[in-house]
């Protein structure tokens, strides 16, 4: 639970008081520090059948993308908070960036959809 589940779900009730329901399904996300790494995840990534794995743009950062077939599942990032952000950002709106690309850290995330 977070601030923000409590905001989204008090918005989805209030909705659904005022004869406006709307379906609440949020992309799942966590964050833990741990010691020096911070650790970010957004989506699930039950059903994979792939991991991207993209080194990240300082030392110590990398991310790990979960794809079924070409279908982005999930993203785990560690001191990587852009890549987090992205990721959870494409899985909110179904985009599935192509897994080689994201694989290639010569190519800028943010170009990608």
């Amino acid at each position: 639970e977070s601030v923000q589940n409590a905001i989204d779900q008090g918005e989805a009730a209030a909705d659904a008081m005022l004869g406006r329901p709307v379906e609440y399904a949020p992309i799942p996300w966590f964050w833990s520090d741990q010691y020096d790494v911070k650790l970010q995840i957004a989506g699930l990534n039950a059903g994979y059948d792939r991991i991207v794995t993209r080194q990240g743009s300082r030392e110590g950062a990398i991310s790990f993308w979960y794809y079924a077939g070409e279908r982005l599942l999930a993203v785990d990032a560690m001191n990587e908070p852009r890549a987090y952000m992205l990721g959870k950002r494409w899985l909110e709106t179904g985009i599935s960036p192509d897994p080689e690309a994201v694989a290639n850290p010569d190519v800028d995330l943010k170009t990608l959809r």
